[in-house]
């Protein structure tokens, strides 16, 4: 309904109860219900009684007007992104582009969790990302604010798959990438799940030049150790994003929604397509200027997982040679011994 409409609405009930005073036929308003009882037309003014009435209908108008409006202002946002508080059920409704969500409050969908202050920090094509805090009923050791992802139906196994292939990077020690730490079916909707995440990363950008310089290095530094962790965890992905903090230059690697596993020893070829792909965002997040820092870290990184005997698969390792921004004589020394020993296994 848009506002011109309800300026014609308003006209004709103002105009049906000036009709109705004027003839003395006046409605009997409980609710929204009227019973209208038919009086004989009076010339010789208007009683109190009339009065009475026609500040009742008046007041049935206003009330009618104010619906009338809001249901325009709803119609004429834009996206008609929409958050609708609900008294009767405690919850809170999102309209958005992909679709609604529904959170109660306090969402207890999470066995270890029981999570208030549902608030919408972005919406995309794999769900929508609230950040939520932990209620403190003196019980819990959960204090940490905890992110909780609700996937669209279409994108259910993904989300679903993110939550595993997270889960199968924490137990592999991955340094830098959230946690999935719960995985529940939404409530209104069993084709649809959601997950519950840490840490919720407060004060973030995505790039490094947007940190302050001082820890510009540290991002960077933490950047080619989730790297290395990931490959050695045989995990890679595309349309890597990252959250990192502008004061401490923490990074944290988030919706891995298009992460993959690769097959082992050989990775397959579509493997090796999804892992240049992703060699190539990583160097892509380094500055041209802290290209060194990142070449130092990783032969840092490197040297440490062949110390404990630990390598990655020889087609990582071809790949990684081809990256000659990212390499300096060391690195680039280190890669091609490695290449050579594996070939000759």
């Amino acid at each position: 309904m848009t506002y011109k409409s309800s300026h014609y609405r308003l006209r004709r009930i103002i105009i049906i109860a000036l009709a109705l005073v004027y003839c003395g036929c006046m409605p009997k308003c409980d609710g929204f219900a009227s019973n209208i009882v038919a009086k004989p037309h009076q010339n010789k003014g208007v009683s109190m009684m009339t009065l009475s009435r026609l500040v009742e209908t008046s007041g049935l108008a206003l009330a009618l007007l104010a619906s009338t409006c809001t249901d325009a202002r709803a119609a004429v946002l834009p996206n008609n992104i929409l958050e609708t508080p609900s008294a009767e059920t405690q919850s809170q409704i999102w309209q958005l582009p992909n679709g609604s969500v529904e959170l109660s409050n306090p969402l207890t969908s999470f066995s270890e969790y029981k999570l208030t202050n549902p608030i919408l920090l972005g919406a995309g094509g794999g769900g929508a990302v609230f950040a939520t805090h932990p209620m403190n009923d003196g019980s819990s050791t959960h204090n940490n604010d905890v992110a909780v992802k609700i996937s669209w139906v279409r994108s259910a196994s993904s989300v679903e798959h993110e939550c595993k292939v997270l889960q199968e990077l924490e137990v592999k020690h991955t340094r830098n990438v959230e946690w999935c730490v719960a995985m529940e079916t939404y409530p209104p909707d069993i084709k649809r799940v959601m997950i519950a995440l840490q840490p919720v990363v407060e004060n973030a950008v995505s790039r490094v030049d947007k940190i302050i310089p001082d820890v510009q290095p540290l991002a960077v530094q933490a950047i080619v150790q989730t790297f290395i962790d990931m490959l050695h965890a045989n995990v890679v992905t595309t349309d890597v994003q990252t959250l990192m903090d502008k004061e401490t230059g923490k990074v944290l690697f988030i919706d891995l929604t298009e992460a993959q596993t690769m097959t082992t020893p050989t990775p397959s070829y579509l493997d090796l397509a999804l892992a240049s792909s992703f060699i190539s965002e990583i160097v892509a997040l380094v500055p041209t200027s802290l290209m060194d820092t990142a070449s130092k870290t990783l032969v840092d990184e490197l040297l440490a997982l062949h110390s404990r005997g630990e390598y990655l698969s020889l087609p990582i390792y071809e790949l990684l040679g081809e990256q000659e921004v990212l390499l300096n004589p060391k690195s680039a020394e280190i890669i091609d011994d490695v290449i050579v020993a594996l070939q000759q296994q």
